[in-house]
């Protein structure tokens, strides 16, 4: 029987240490066997994954806001060519996991979907919308922000701007977490594509 070197073990303890501490961390139970009772939990309740490394640069947000583009980035092309144009707001977990769900039964995706959490916890909000254009790149410029207290709204303004003269097909997430305060907020986003 070969010894494994050093190193690999240590690598593998760590990772193990990892992992746990990443469930314990997120609150994420084990799947229950058909022999566990399950109190309150769906049926085939699908969790998410852990946070992806981010692949997208950073854009800037309004001040109290969190750009969270990262957590629909494992969405395939077709479901949000489909949810192009529609505002999504999900205000909890299961929301968000049922979302999830939704996308998956709706076969519109090749393979099930890459699930990323979202901090729910506290009372923050996920809400944002997918565009889609033409072009060699794409992306979302924020025009206008606007919080009001007194009616429980908040308004964003954003331009899609597409780029270059390539034939692509490009779909382009734009969410953004919001603080607790403003957790039961109706959240309206226009979007104006760029002439």
């Amino acid at each position: 029987m070969q010894r494994l070197p050093f190193h690999l073990i240590l690598f593998r303890i760590c990772a193990l240490s990892a992992v746990v501490t990443l469930l314990v961390a997120c609150n994420i139970a084990p799947v229950a066997t058909s022999d566990q009772e399950t109190s309150g939990t769906p049926p085939n309740l699908v969790v998410p994954s852990v946070t992806p490394q981010l692949e997208m640069p950073p854009i800037p947000v309004p001040d109290g806001l969190t750009d969270e583009r990262f957590v629909m980035s494992g969405i395939c092309f077709e479901f949000a060519y489909q949810m192009r144009d529609q505002v999504i707001v999900l205000r909890d977990a299961l929301s968000h996991i049922q979302f999830y769900g939704d996308i998956d039964a709706s076969e519109q995706c090749s393979r099930p979907i890459t699930r990323y959490p979202f901090n729910f916890e506290q009372g923050q909000t996920l809400a944002g919308i997918w565009s889609y254009g033409m072009g060699c790149t794409a992306r979302h410029d924020i025009l206008d922000a606007v919080r009001d207290d007194a009616n429980q709204r908040y308004s964003l303004r954003l331009r899609f701007v597409t780029e270059g003269d390539c034939p692509y097909e490009l779909i382009r997430p734009f969410f953004i977490g919001l603080p607790p305060e403003m957790h039961n907020y109706d959240v309206q986003i226009v979007v104006e594509q760029e002439a």
